[in-house]
């Protein structure tokens, strides 16, 4: 139904309204409506089995028009009541006005009535509407049930925050615009990443609907939001809103059936990805044929559904091979198609204002709202809605939390079952020459025989095809090629599957058992995961230790080695000498942070290629590895090689170093007080370098003896002024960035001289 002015609208587009709404209630098939009588049109007659309704419209408030038009409604009743066929059926004539029937009205039709013996009733469109489905009845109900993954009611969202989207122009389109669209009639469908808030969306979108609803006196169509999930093993339209109704607990899903034929309402369907399919008798090849299957309810509803009426449908875009397939199994045409960004500063800011006032939030923590609202739970549960946790806790329950919602809409997928697939979906995409992907169907079905040891059954395939944190490689290309939408999502996956493989070095089933085909090692985020789930598993440094040393003895010198070592590095019981000594060859590093683990000195790094290696946690060469014939492109920490470094890495090219303002050694030459040269030394190494945390040993490092014991004061400061929070890791307290204060840092960093700590 158009969005338009119901006070201004025409006699004819009044009359045509009003003739749906008529027809919706009493003639589905649309085979009934206007009539001549004895050489003059009548607006509306309708005769069921046991039934006759007559219907005048009229946008004139006037006593002469209700006495012409109720006249005419009880002269065709009288005569309908004569014929044979419909002599014993209940007669009602209905003169329906735009506006409330004045009272004259409604007097000279009751006049009318008593005086012919005809059932003749003087109502609005609004009443007629109430007639055709109580649409405050199902809003009270719709606000108390579930709005798809957002898993609350509408009423109860931790954060009510703007949200714009973005068409492919990357062009926004804001809330109220979009709103205006669906009022307008407009198809649109809305896609974006795991966690990025599309159900927040269209839970938004469903109360700006509700409030214009009962804003306009309820001419407008209502909202009717439909979990698609819930619609498994239906076949049609009809079968579709009866279980939503059901669902809801509103008891007149007839109504419903025909507000959607009579185009009263705005449907906002969520979760196309979630229809899984109740029977597959094919292989897993012809993926489209299964996705079409599918959908074919919903193709229905959006095929059936009367023009002018609007439709939204939000999903994975991911599910489909691309956009045109999604558009055709979703019976779209003339669409447009939008997608959730992740929350942009200002959105995030207020984000946290209304949900948490006074959270610190992580530098490292996604910008999307259904991670953020993990982390706040989290948080809670933890030591204090300040304590956010270390960034490898933080992703562990971020991927913990993903996989226990995919698992709910799965009568026999366990969480843990879609955590091992993930995790082996992103070991072997390493295999292809990525940490991210490409990922295609066949990697999938094998990451699934490699976790279950069968073949992937119907809730298989669905798993497989809506595998969260994925998205298309090319939407454009129409392939069936994936990739994770999020390298921290990657790293994560990665670093759980690697630490199954420490714990179990000899286990035959592992494909970690060969040596790695890839040669990238892994971010410093896969190494805190891997390190935060042996440590949560009570797997000492010995038990890293074991899988390095049945490595050395296979001769593998890969970059599954170079992250054991990193791994072991970050123990407190780490210097253990290790026998035989690790060999890393032809492996390479994005970056790489030295740490003083003395074991460090009996690694060998041999033709290894390091875009950046971070040196300033390393102060002697006792803990320095060797470096045979490397390449490193920056060294960060050191504006040039210590001569005691020479002997470690004589036969090594380094392209560049830091400069010397941004070294600890340039910030100590700074004309500012003690304090602030700690500071600053502080913020290069949590804003400056990589990784998103450092012990406090690590932030000593590098100063001068003397200097060393005001750095817990600083640290303190640093706290307090919102630059720093703390986290535990086990035993260990660790320093991580202020996300807000990432901006203030680099300026600081680029202008040292101006900064002050007090």
């Amino acid at each position: 139904m158009a969005l338009i002015d119901y006070k201004t609208e025409s006699g004819p587009e009044f009359e045509e309204r009003g003739l749906a709404l008529a027809r919706a209630l009493h003639d589905p098939m649309g085979a009934q409506g206007a009539i001549m009588f004895r050489g003059k049109e009548r607006d509306g007659l309708f005769a069921s089995h046991d039934s006759v309704h007559a219907y005048e419209f009229t946008t004139w408030g006037t006593r002469d028009k209700a006495v012409k038009d109720g006249g005419k409604l009880a002269e065709l009743l009288k005569a309908i009541g004569g014929q044979a066929d419909h002599r014993y059926k209940s007669r009602t004539g209905w003169f329906v006005t735009r506006d409330e029937p004045s009272a004259e009205q409604r007097t000279a039709v009751q006049q009318i009535a008593s005086r012919t013996g005809e059932q003749v009733i003087a109502i609005s469109i609004k009443t007629l509407l109430q007639r055709l489905c109580d649409s405050e009845s199902y809003i009270q109900r719709r606000d108390n049930g579930l709005f798809g993954s957002a898993g609350v009611g509408a009423g109860s969202s931790p954060a009510n925050v703007p949200v714009d989207f973005v068409r492919p122009s990357t062009e926004r389109i804001s809330m109220d615009e979009l709103t205006d669209a669906l009022l307008d009639g407009k198809h649109t469908l809305l896609t974006g990443n795991f966690g990025a808030g599309k159900s927040h969306s269209l839970r938004e979108l469903y109360k700006k609907l509700r409030r214009l609803h009962f804003k306009q006196g309820k001419l407008t169509p209502f909202p009717v939001h439909i979990n698609l999930r819930d619609c498994a093993g239906l076949k049609t339209p009809a079968e579709i809103l009866r279980r939503h109704a059901e669902e809801v607990g509103f008891d007149n899903p007839d109504g419903l059936i025909s507000s959607w034929r009579a185009g009263v309402c705005v449907l906002l369907l969520d979760g196309f990805d979630e229809v899984v399919p109740t029977r597959w008798l094919g292989g897993a090849a012809d993926l489209k044929n299964v996705r079409w299957n599918a959908l074919s309810p919903i193709r229905r509803l959006v095929l059936e559904t009367p023009d002018g009426t609007g439709i939204i449908v939000a999903g994975r875009s991911h599910y489909f091979s691309g956009f045109s397939e999604m558009a055709d199994a979703l019976g779209f045409k003339g669409h447009e198609t939008l997608h959730v960004p992740d929350f942009d500063e200002t959105q995030l800011a207020e984000f946290i204002s209304q949900a948490a006032p006074g959270f610190v939030v992580p530098d490292w923590v996604p910008m999307r709202p259904l991670l953020l609202t993990y982390l706040l739970k989290n948080a809670k549960d933890l030591d204090g809605i300040r304590d956010a946790g270390t960034r490898a806790s933080g992703w562990i329950s971020f991927f913990d939390a993903m996989c226990a919602r995919e698992a709910e809409m799965f009568t026999g997928v366990r969480p843990e079952t879609i955590q091992a697939i993930i995790s082996r979906v992103a070991l072997l995409a390493r295999s292809r020459g990525n940490a991210t992907g490409p990922i295609d169907s066949d990697l999938l079905r094998l990451a699934y025989e490699h976790i279950n040891g069968v073949q992937p059954d119907e809730e298989g395939i669905q798993l497989l095809m809506r595998l969260p944190g994925l998205e298309n490689s090319n939407a454009a290309s129409g392939d069936e090629s994936r990739v994770f939408a999020d390298g921290d999502l990657a790293d994560t996956a990665y670093a759980l599957d690697l630490a199954q493989y420490v714990v179990s070095p000899y286990d035959d089933n592992h494909p970690l058992l060969s040596a790695a085909s890839w040669l990238h090692a892994s971010g410093d985020l896969g190494i805190e995961v891997a390190v935060e789930y042996l440590r949560s598993n009570q797997a000492a440094a010995g038990v890293v230790r074991g899988a390095i040393i049945a490595r050395t003895r296979a001769d593998k010198s890969d970059a599954v080695m170079a992250d054991l070592v990193r791994i072991i590095a970050e123990f407190d019981d780490s210097n253990v000498p290790i026998n035989p000594s690790p060999r890393i060859a032809g492996v390479y590093f994005e970056e790489f942070r030295l740490t003083d683990a003395v074991f460090m000195q009996d690694v060998l790094f041999d033709e290894c290629l390091f875009d950046r290696v971070d040196f300033s946690q390393v102060d002697s060469s006792t803990t320095l590895p060797s470096f045979n014939e490397c390449l490193i492109g920056h060294a960060d920490g050191i504006a040039m090689l210590p001569p005691h470094f020479l002997e470690r890495l004589g036969s090594t090219t380094i392209e560049h170093f830091a400069p010397s303002a941004q070294t600890t050694a340039g910030i100590l030459q700074i004309n500012v007080d003690k304090e602030s040269q700690i500071a600053l030394t502080v913020l290069r190494k949590i804003f400056g370098l990589s990784g998103s945390a450092r012990k406090e040993g690590a932030l000593s490092r590098g100063l001068p003896l003397a200097s060393r014991p005001l750095v817990p004061g600083v640290l303190d400061e640093m706290v307090s002024q919102g630059w720093l929070f703390r986290a535990n890791s086990g035993n260990t307290t660790l320093y991580v960035g202020s996300k807000e204060m990432r901006k203030e840092a680099s300026r600081v960093l680029d202008a040292p001289g101006d900064f002050r700590l007090r």
